[in-house]
Formats: structure tokens, sequence, C-alpha cells
């Protein structure tokens, strides 16, 4: 592997105690090194190589360790497509935060989901809503980047994350440190594209990485920063109450002329909540999609009968499977009847005032425009007959 070092000129008095250890480690790794060998190692080429041949330089994780504040942000453009995804986290005042922006053509998703103890905070286009949470969760949100950036910590070879470090002992780097305040570029060219890497420290961890196309139609830039750069503040203005982002899956069947409508609730959701602020409205849809409510089952009282004018038996039970209280992770919610309407049901918030437009994924880190795009297109059930 061949390199180019440049250094800058305060370099060699203040870096020679570094060079005379990492020699000595060099010694014990590998070998006693002789007097030429020490003339001729560079000290930027030196700390490169440990970075290219343990890794840890693009170890996200460890480059945000041990700080208060940490905020990743990557910005991706291919031809007509532009996308940015922010993670971070601010453990002052013990707030994390996801936010994504992309842009096709002439279509926009804009959104921030910033998660406190007890309380989540959501930001689509202009508009603020806040949400709660009864069972509060640690979430690192940089644990779930894990697909995303690949083993190393560094986005991986791809369309639009070109970088691979597995690749990097093969290419040609030109490397510049300044160790007056311990800042490293390493620039290089592979088959497709420019590669920048800029890392901070000593040892060295990653900071920015840039990858250019050689056609000039696409780039990636993944830049991390910590310590008061990335503290997290909220806009002061009024926000409107979301509804519990409920998931999960819906069973509809017919069994020996008993209409069956089930609901179990995704392993993993993570936005737990109480269930005496939670109904399951029943009825059926009228032709433009809107529920008209029949009957009304409070979660809280875990399993009613009732009957409605025509006669029809009615069976609601909401099996509280951790028995915590709390419309949960594994939860089943059911109706049964023996009428013959065609029965459809749907949660309803009686904090917020409001439906879940929509079913969250339950990863945290799934695109939230499955639960929000009811409230972008200004889209709210319609509820008629209320018992």
């Amino acid at each position: 592997m061949r390199r180019w070092v440049d250094s800058f000129p305060s370099s060699v008095l203040i870096m020679r105690p570094v060079v005379i250890l990492l020699l000595l480690l060099f010694s014990l790794l590998g070998g006693c090194l002789s007097a030429d060998d020490i003339e001729t190692v560079e000290t930027g080429d030196v700390l490169f190589e440990i970075a290219i041949e343990n890794g840890d330089a693009w170890d996200l994780l460890r480059a945000t360790a041990g700080v208060n504040a940490y905020r990743i942000i990557i910005e991706d453009q291919l031809d007509q497509v532009a996308s940015r995804i922010v993670v971070g986290v601010d453990s002052n005042i013990g707030m994390s935060q996801v936010s994504m922006f992309s842009q096709v053509g002439n279509e926009t998703l804009d959104f921030d989901l910033f998660e406190s103890e007890g309380t989540f905070y959501v930001r689509i286009a202009d508009e603020w809503y806040v949400g709660r949470d009864a069972l509060s969760h640690s979430f690192d949100p940089l644990l779930g980047l894990d697909s995303t950036f690949g083993s190393q910590g560094i986005p991986s070879s791809g369309a639009s994350l070109p970088m691979d470090s597995t690749e990097f002992s093969s290419l040609d780097w030109r490397v510049t440190w300044d160790p007056s305040v311990e800042q490293m570029v390493a620039v290089t060219d592979n088959a497709t594209h420019q590669l920048i890497l800029e890392l901070r420290g000593n040892p060295p961890v990653l900071v920015k990485a840039e990858a250019y196309s050689s056609d000039g139609l696409s780039s990636t830039v993944l830049e991390v920063l910590t310590g008061d750069s990335a503290l997290i503040s909220l806009p002061d203005v009024e926000m409107e109450r979301m509804p519990a982002p409920i998931s999960g899956q819906i069973r509809l069947d017919i069994v020996d002329g008993v209409r069956i409508w089930e609901y179990t609730v995704a392993d993993g959701f993570r936005w737990e909540v109480d269930v005496n602020e939670m109904e399951l409205h029943v009825g059926t849809r009228d032709s433009e999609g809107n529920l008209v409510v029949d009957h009304i089952f409070p979660l809280d009282a875990g399993h009613l009968e009732t009957s409605d004018s025509s006669g029809n038996s009615w069976v609601f039970d909401h099996m509280d499977v951790d028995e915590n209280g709390y419309l949960s992770s594994g939860d089943l919610v059911r109706v049964t009847t023996n009428s013959t309407i065609d029965l459809d049901a749907a949660f309803y918030d009686e904090w917020a005032e409001a439906y879940p437009e929509s079913f969250l994924p339950a990863s945290p880190l799934a695109p939230l425009v499955l639960l929000f795009v009811a409230f972008l297109r200004g889209i709210r059930p319609t509820i008629q007959g209320r018992d």
C-alpha cells in the first residue's frame, strides 16, 4: 500500500514523543526497528496505518463514547433524489433524536422525532405534535443504524453509500496530519468515487467521511458532531396531542357464523399507553371509509358482553399478556359478534381525543411516514353515532 504524507511545520517537535511511543509499540508487536526505520517513519502515515489495520477509527460507537451529546448526519445525493438522516442523543436533558428529510422530484418527506422520559415530540413539515409513553425506554438511535453502517460503523458499499472500509487497505491514500489540533485528512480514489476521511484525536476517530462519484452525479457525506454543537433544543410552540402510534396485526375472520376482529400489538412496540386512556370503537365503514361507530369498549374493562337492538351478541376482550396495565407489546384485543354487519374497529385515544391515523412499524427507526401520512394530508376519520 502506497502513502503520501504531508506534515505541518510544527509536527516534528510536537509529535516526537508520540512517534517514539508508537515505535516502541510496533517493536513489541513486530520485532525491533532500526535507527533507519525511525528516521523514515512518518507520524501521519503510522497513525493512519493503525486506523486501517484495527478499524477502531471507523467505530461510531467509540467516536461518540463518553460525550454528553452527539449528532450523526448523513447527506446523500443521487440524480434527482436527495436525503438527510440525523440521529443523536443529548444526555444533558435525556433526549434522543431521529430525523429524516427526503426529496424525490416534487415529493418531500420531512420529519423529526425527539424522545425523552415519558414524552416524545414530532415535527412534520411545519407542524409539531407531542405524545406520551407510559413506560420509559432507554433508546440510543445509533444502535439502530447497524444495518446502514455495517460492522465498522461506516457506510457500507452500495449505489448510494459507496464506502466500504474493507477496501481501504488496498487504496492509495494521501494523508495530512496536524498534531497541533490532532486533525488528520486522508484522500483517495477507488474505481468509482473520490473518498475523503477526516479524523481527530489521538488515537484518531472519524468525524467526517465524504464520497463523490467520478461522474459527478452522486455524493454521500457523513459527519459526527459532539459536545455543544450537538445539543438538542425544542421550539417554544404550541403542540397538538398525538394519539398513541399503535402498531400490530389485524385478523378478520368468520367462524361458524361468528365474526371476529382481532388485533395483536407488535412485538417491540415502544410507546405503551395506560389502558384507561384507550377505547376500541366498533362498527362499519361507510362508502368513504369512515368508521360509523356502533359500540364503544373501554380497554380497561378487560372483558365485556353486550347485545344490540337486534338481539345480536357482542363480546369484547383485552388480554393484557404481561399484566402491566398498559396497552403494550404482545397484547391482544378482540371483538366477536353473531351480527351480520361488515365488522371493523379502530382504537381511540381519549388523551389525544383522536384516532391513530395508521399503524407504526415496531422498529424505532422505521420511517414514520406510515404513522403521519394522514396528518400530512389532513385526513381524519369522520365519526358518526357514539353510543
